[in-house]
Parts: structure tokens; sequence; C-alpha cells
């Protein structure tokens, strides 16, 4: 598993740069985790006040709206990502002007009219599910598909310009406080479905506006009017990011398709117990999806200057940072997974089996699913394409074949397995083309030391005392205490220990003012 790191060329930034830009802007969505952890409030509050059917009726909605704003995206996400990255480092303002303007229209349009469809398609689901008030739910959901997806692509216009901090402030923290601003007072006085997905649309279009505001503001040196124009086509970024748009709604697919999927076989409520251990279960892969947009342009450059020794350096060391970060969260989970689930209410816990299964899947999702990027800044779009389609058919295959039999454990195993034969697609096809993987020298002892910390959590934390409230923070708190100390005396590198001694004198310094 061990390998030397090559060293980067004289062209390329320092290995010191680079680590530095990834602790500042893992660091800094990783705060955009932090502040998602409202996300499970909300989730857990609209359970607990709506009740577990409304909620699984709810969630269905929000997942078929979230697949199809995938698709509304067209790609143009994640082609911003790559372009905008580019073009400033090649000093093109007029492409990077139009690859912003081309990327808003497409996204505006195309989200508009997969609204249409997903309000068209919502009375013969409803049917397939003999589910009729999932109808209700998907119809008042579906004008939030355009709004979604805007959301989208302009917080990754501004995190292909390297700044992060509006993905934390717009999606991390005002998104879900939005959503419990609205639904909690709400559900207090009329926790209806019909009230749960009103207050649901009125939070995403108020989080559209403020991520438009973000652009204006990272994008300074445009006017809003060049930015809105409709001019020229940015014929590059459309050919790019249609295919990776097609590749992103098959990932929404891959990700969500099982609760839809499974609401054919199980009943209202659990559906609901699906629902929450899905949303749970995806909190694994938030130390990845930290990474993801630091990741990403620093992978963009050094293809764009053909520095693969660069390349292979920062994606060995960002997966070693996010094979750091998931282990406790998978420690916390799976040791106290009951309690977890009880949060929601009592009903809810019978969905450990099933949560167990999914944790596995996002697992593997997270501590390996940087490695993909390479193969998206590469321009890859139509081998992206073709994983993802491979990953999301052999989901809904799965699905159909399991889920009539085991139920809601028999649609996480078959998330699971896709998850995981994704990313083994994506590990042997970047080894080919670039000779590249993510297992570098110090990733071998994270493995070790997280593993003693998930069997120390199994033996341990379910015998913490206390409420299930109570015995969650006790535990997250000895987790996070034995796997520092474990990491400090066995795994940390010395940019771990240089980067932890500059945040230290960071911090005095300012305690001196």
């Amino acid at each position: 598993m061990a390998c030397d790191d090559p060293q980067p060329s004289a062209a390329s930034p320092s290995r010191a740069g680079d680590a530095r830009h990834a602790a500042i802007g893992g660091a800094t969505n990783l705060l955009n985790v932090v502040g998602a952890l409202a996300l499970p409030v909300f989730h857990t509050l609209v359970a607990r006040l709506y009740g577990a059917a409304n909620y699984g009726l709810y969630s269905v909605a929000v997942g078929l709206t979230e697949i199809f704003s995938r698709l509304g995206a067209v790609g143009t996400d994640k082609g911003l990502l790559r372009h905008i990255a580019s073009h400033r480092i090649a000093d093109e303002t007029e492409l990077e002007r139009r690859s912003l303007s081309t990327a808003f229209w497409l996204t505006l349009l195309s989200g508009t009219v997969l609204a249409l469809v997903v309000y068209g398609i919502a009375g013969p689901l409803a049917t397939l599910q003999h589910k009729p008030t999932a109808a209700l739910a998907i119809r008042l959901l579906a004008p939030s598909t355009p709004f979604t997806a805007l959301v989208l692509t302009l917080i990754a216009a501004t995190m292909g310009a390297k700044i992060l901090r509006y993905n934390l402030l717009v999606r991390g923290i005002a998104q879900p406080l939005l959503l419990i601003a609205i639904a909690l007072p709400v559900g207090l006085l009329a926790p209806s479905l019909r009230a749960l997905c009103l207050s649901h649309l009125l939070a995403m279009i108020l989080v559209a506006g403020l991520a438009g505001l973000a652009v204006t503001r990272v994008f300074r040196h445009f006017r809003l009017r060049e930015l809105l124009t409709v001019g020229p086509v940015h014929w590059e970024l459309t050919r790019f990011s249609f295919p990776i748009g097609l590749s992103e709604f098959l990932n929404a697919v891959l990700h969500r398709a099982a609760l839809v999927i499974v609401g054919l076989y199980v009943s209202d409520t659990q559906l609901g117990v699906y629902a929450a251990v899905e949303m749970l279960s995806r909190a694994i892969a938030s130390a990845r999806n930290a990474f993801d947009p630091v990741v990403s342009p620093v992978l963009a450059e050094a293809l764009r200057q053909q520095d693969h020794g660069r390349m292979r350096y920062n994606l060995h060391l960002m997966t070693r940072w996010v094979a750091l970060l998931t282990f406790p969260l998978v420690a916390l989970f799976l040791g106290l997974r009951h309690e977890l689930l009880s949060l929601f209410g009592p009903t809810f816990v019978v969905g450990s089996t099933a949560f167990i299964v999914l944790n596995l899947g996002y697992f593997a999702n997270g501590v390996l699913g940087l490695v993909g990027w390479v193969l998206s800044m590469a321009g890859h779009s139509r081998l992206v394409l073709f994983n993802n389609l491979i990953a999301a058919s052999a989901n809904v295959g799965l699905c159909f074949l399991l889920a009539p039999r085991f139920g809601i454990v028999g649609a996480a195993a078959a998330t699971a397995c896709a998850l995981v034969l994704i990313q083994l697609l994506l590990l042997v096809q970047v080894k080919v083309l670039y000779d590249v993987h993510p297992f570098g020298a110090g990733l071998l002892r994270v493995v070790i030391v997280g593993t003693l910390t998930v069997g120390a959590a199994l033996l341990g934390l379910p015998h913490l005392p206390g409420a299930p409230l109570l015995r969650v923070i006790l535990g997250a708190l000895l987790i996070v205490g034995v796997y520092v100390a474990l990491l400090a005396a066995f795994a940390l590198e010395p940019a771990d220990r240089e980067l932890l001694a500059r945040l230290r004198r960071r911090l005095q310094r300012r305690s001196r003012r």
C-alpha cells in the first residue's frame, strides 16, 4: 500500500503550498460539515413533529427532486470547477465570464423543464407505490428543482475560484438553518405533509438567492449584466458538462433510488425509517465532501501543467486526511447506532441493521472517493458517465431483487454494493490511465489506528449510562479522545505536525492581540 511520493515539478506550486491549500480549504469545508450538523437536527425534528409516515413521504419527494436537480445542473457545477480554475490560471477573463453565463442559463432552463417533468410523474409514481399522498408531496416540491440546481451551479462557481467560504455560509449554514427556521414553527402549529413541503420550497428559494449574491461578490470584476447576458456559448464547457450532467443524474440515482424503490414494498412508516437511515449514513462521506472542492481545482491545475507528481502528491495527501477524519464518525455511528436512530423516535431503532450495511458502503465511497476527480478534471466525462451508469444500474437492479424479500435491509445492501463497485472501477481506471492511486505511505497507519478505534467503540460504547442523547455526546467525546491520542502516538506525519504547529502559533498570536 505504501509508496514513495514523487516530487512535483519546479514549475508547480510547492508541496508546502498545496498542503497549506488543502489544510485551509479542508478546514473551511469541515466547518461546512459542522454547520451541516443542523441538517440531521432538522430531520430529527421533522420526524418527531410531523410523524414517521409524513417524514418518509417528504423524504421520497426530496430525494426525487434531488435526482432531477442534479440533472438540471447539466453538469455545469463540475464544469465550472474545472473551467474557472483553468481559465484563471491562464488569465482567460472572457472565457471565465462566458463559462459563468453559459452555466447559469443552462441550469435555469433545464431545471425549469425538469420541474414540469417531476410534477408530471408524481401521480404515476404514487400509484405504483400505493401511496396516494406521495403525489401531493412530489407536486409541491417539484418547483424547487431549478432552485436546488442553481444552488449547485452558483456555489460551484465560487469554489472554482478557490473561494470556499460561501459553500460554508450558504449550503453549510444558511440552508439547514432556513429549513429549521421555517419548518419548525410550522410543524408546531400545523404538522401536515403540505406544510412541510411548502416550508422546504420556500427555504430553497431563499438559499438560491443567497447563492446568487455569493457569485456577485466573488466575481466582482464582472458587472451583473455581463454575467446574466445571453452571449456566445462556452462550447467547451457545454461539451464537457453534458456527459457529466448525465453522470451526476446517475450518481444521484445511485444514492437516492433505493429510497424511491423500497417504497414499493414497505409501509409509510418503514419508508420513514429508511429515510432516516440513509440520511445519517450519507454523513459518513462528509469528510470526503469537504475535500471535493479542494482537490478538484488543484488536480485541474496539475493536469493543465502535465504535472503528474503534483497530482499524485495531492491525491495521497488528501485521501489520507479524508480517512483520518472519517474513522471517528464510523466508530460513533456503529457503536451507538441504536441511540442515534432513537433520536428520531422509538420506531426508527428497527433500522439499525440497515444502518450498519449502508455505513460500510458510504465508508468506501468516502475514503476512496477523491480518486474519481482525476477522471473528471482530465475531461474523461464519457468514462465518468459509463461508471455511473454501471453503478446506478447495479443499485436499481439489486434493489428490485433484494427489497421485496429483505425490505429496508435489502435496499441498504443494494446501495452499499453499488457504492463499492463504482470505487473499484475508478481505482482501476485511474491507475491504468495515469499510473496514480490514492494509497500513500501514511495511509496504512491511519487505517490501523482507525480500526482499533472502531473496535473499541463497538465493545465499549453500548455500555455507556444515561439517556440516548447523553450517550451520544459522551460517546463522541470518548471517541475523539481515544482517537486523537492514538493518532498523536502512531499516525501523525511531519507535514501534519508542521501544520498543527503553524496553527498553534497563529492562535497564540491572535490571543496576544
